[in-house]
């Protein structure tokens, strides 16, 4: 059974070991975007190492359970069993998760970050600039943001066109671009871990907000979100 594994990281080979049972689960979850089962193992099999092979039916198979056949059930009188605000705000955070998980750096925080850094000299932060510049440095090589920018840009430019065109940016200032849209994105994710304030137009299919002096809409559905994600995972992996 699916549950039976436990304790995962995404450097073992437990998956692979398990391969017949969780390459079904990841061909149920992206075969549709293979002309057949044949070409869906060639893509598998040609996937360059055993521990990526792993990763790739780990998180396949999660994405099947989490996001595409996964709802947030209750169990409350009066409440339907499925709310769908609810469900695709817990699928979203699925997908960014599995996004994140992807990463072969493993997370430090910054305080980690900067004292790891310390040389034969005496180390010191000497004003705001530096400290501003060292930040900059630590978001580029930890920040969740760089993972899911550098995780849609495997997906091809026309691609990433559609995706861009998700977001519309009104008023002055640099238009939507690849790394605006997955800062926004993770924005949504961090507004729930953070703030507990739900995805609500991934039903709508419409969100309006305003940052800086500009309107932002953003028009991405759950199910642009997880089409994006299913053609992500795949060029992630294709060696």
């Amino acid at each position: 059974m699916f549950h039976k594994i436990k304790n995962s990281t995404t450097k073992d080979q437990r998956y692979l070991m398990a391969k017949d049972k969780f390459l079904e689960y990841s061909y149920e979850a992206i075969g549709n975007h293979f002309s057949s089962r044949d070409e869906f193992n060639a893509f598998f099999n040609r996937i360059s190492t055993d521990t990526r092979k792993s990763l790739f039916l780990r998180t396949a198979s999660f994405y099947l359970f989490l996001v595409k056949n996964g709802d947030w059930h209750i169990k409350v009188q009066g409440s339907d069993s499925v709310v769908e605000y609810l469900t695709n705000t817990y699928k979203y955070i699925s997908i960014f998760s599995l996004i994140e998980s992807l990463s072969d750096d493993k997370y430090i925080d910054f305080y980690q970050f900067i004292t790891m850094r310390r040389t034969k000299e005496r180390f010191l932060i000497e004003d705001r600039k530096a400290l501003e510049v060292l930040y900059r440095s630590y978001k580029t090589k930890y920040g969740s943001t760089t993972k899911c920018i550098s995780f849609f840009k495997k997906l091809s430019p026309g691609r990433q066109r559609d995706l861009v065109n998700k977001l519309q940016v009104h008023g002055h200032g640099p238009t939507a671009s690849i790394e605006k849209l997955a800062k926004y994105l993770y924005d949504l994710r961090s507004r729930f871990v953070h703030e507990a304030e739900f995805v609500h137009h991934m039903s709508m299919g419409t969100s309006v907000s305003y940052k800086d002096g500009r309107m932002i809409v953003c028009t991405l559905s759950i199910a642009d979100a997880m089409k994006f994600f299913e053609e992500g995972l795949i060029a992630y992996f294709h060696d």
